[in-house]
């Protein structure tokens, strides 16, 4: 179906980056913002700022439709906490709603692959927040790419400093697991890399110098291999003085000021000339037979607009990705492919050696990251609603634990008073609740075979 316009949408997670897509949802013309759903109190008052709803979770947010008869939400910007993205998608997924997940997609590929498996069950749409693809400068510089000839070379930088309050409001990233430079951060150029000059071949890595005392690196210096024979360098750091950064330069975060002058954090260098962004500029001899040394290089300035903000690009292509009218801008195997150049860049500096990157097609999903793991039924003793879960429960229980070989938890939760319900609750704490509230024993049998499904 169709999603008439406005696209209602929600938020899930107010962090850093919640906000800042709440905002652009509620400016957006086309776009309704339905909900944020952050366990944080304080996201109540964001919430009122931006004239809407704020849920502690995505349970209690579906209950709440559940309650009022609404209609969910036709989609929903993911932006919570790096190693949840998958566990927190898979849950919105369930219920069919088409999401935008920031980048990283997932903590490993592996796991990103299950969700690509499950969201394709579901017939869920799945766009991949790596919204650097959709800034202006990006774009201009892919579409005047030929002007360089043949590409041989790039050279790029993200160098700033981050507060220590960045680390303070949010520990994960403290962690080597889910936080550094190097997952938060490097995976944008990453993805832009390959973006511009195709699938990445060969990596190596070097940790820069670490200053703070966290388990999670601060940067590193790389050397890469494109599939097409292109060749490169990087360096990224989070810990040093510098405006050599996309932010700075392009002035792309409201939060981080922008250096206007600030040029050359991409260089792109090619047979015919070499482009610089964001300033940019192509510097040429086009005005001659062959280039050389000798002869001074003409400088020519792109004019582009410069005013299209990458997050409303971004929302309106979301947009068209729920009705049907585009295809993902960045799938999930783009996700994929970035998260499988971090691994390589980690290997390598492990090993002290290049690492070949792994190709999307030979990663197999981690089945057990959205696997059922326990049902509870919650019922009251003497309630009339539970009768028919209390029936349901007595002629099937046994059936059940022996179709499940007696390894899936069944919990029975009595409670004087409550309406009926049933949970279930799937790898890495996602749990989906169905009321059983005025269902016959069938209607209770068919909930159970329609949770099953997920």
């Amino acid at each position: 179906m169709i999603a008439p316009y406005p696209v209602k949408l929600i938020v899930v997670g107010a962090g850093l980056i919640g906000p800042r897509h709440a905002q652009h949802v509620h400016d957006n013309p086309i776009t309704e913002l339905m909900a944020i759903i952050d366990p944080q109190p304080d996201t109540k008052q964001i919430a009122q700022q931006l004239h809407t709803l704020h849920f502690p979770s995505i349970s209690k947010f579906i209950e709440y439709c559940n309650s009022h008869k609404l209609p969910y939400p036709d989609g929903a910007i993911v932006c919570t906490p790096n190693h949840t993205h998958v566990k927190v998608a898979g849950e919105l997924a369930s219920y069919g709603i088409h999401l935008l997940v920031e980048k990283p997609i997932g903590s490993t590929p592996e796991e990103a692959k299950s969700l690509k498996v499950y969201t394709s069950l579901k017939n869920v749409r799945v766009l991949v927040g790596h919204h650097r693809r959709f800034n202006p400068y990006i774009m201009e510089a892919k579409r005047n790419l030929h002007k360089c000839g043949e590409i041989v070379g790039v050279q790029g930088s993200w160098m700033l400093c981050k507060p220590q309050d960045y680390f303070d409001v949010a520990p994960w990233r403290t962690k080597s697991c889910a936080g550094g430079v190097l997952l938060i951060n490097l995976v944008h150029d990453l993805d832009l890399l390959q973006f511009l000059f195709g699938p990445i071949h060969r990596i190596y890595a070097e940790l820069l110098p670490k200053r703070r005392d966290h388990e999670a690196d601060e940067g590193a210096a790389l050397t890469i291999k494109f599939k097409n024979g292109i060749s490169g360098t990087f360096i990224c750091s989070d810990n040093v003085t510098s405006p050599f950064n996309f932010e700075n330069a392009t002035g792309e975060n409201p939060m981080i000021p922008h250096h206007n002058e600030i040029n050359g954090i991409y260089r792109i260098f090619g047979s015919k000339g070499t482009l610089s962004l964001p300033d940019m500029t192509i510097f040429h001899q086009s005005h001659m037979k062959n280039s050389t040394w000798l002869e001074p290089l003409l400088q020519e300035q792109i004019e582009f607009d410069v005013a299209k903000l990458p997050f409303d690009s971004q929302l309106n292509h979301f947009v068209d990705v729920i009705r049907g009218n585009e295809d993902p801008y960045c799938c999930i195997d783009d996700g994929i492919s970035a998260l499988l150049c971090i691994d390589a860049v980690l290997k390598s500096i492990d090993t002290g050696m290049p690492v070949i990157v792994e190709d999307v097609k030979n990663i197999k999903s981690n089945d057990e990251a959205l696997t059922l793991k326990e049902l509870r039924f919650h019922l009251s003793q003497t309630g009339e609603a539970s009768i028919p879960v209390r029936k349901f429960l007595t002629n099937n229980y046994a059936s059940l634990k022996t179709q499940s070989n007696y390894k899936l938890p069944i919990l029975i939760r009595e409670s004087f008073g409550i309406p009926p319900s049933l949970t279930a609750r799937f790898e890495k704490g996602r749990e989906v609740k169905n009321s059983l509230d005025g269902l016959d024993e069938a209607g209770v049998a068919k909930a159970l075979a329609d949770i099953l499904k997920q």
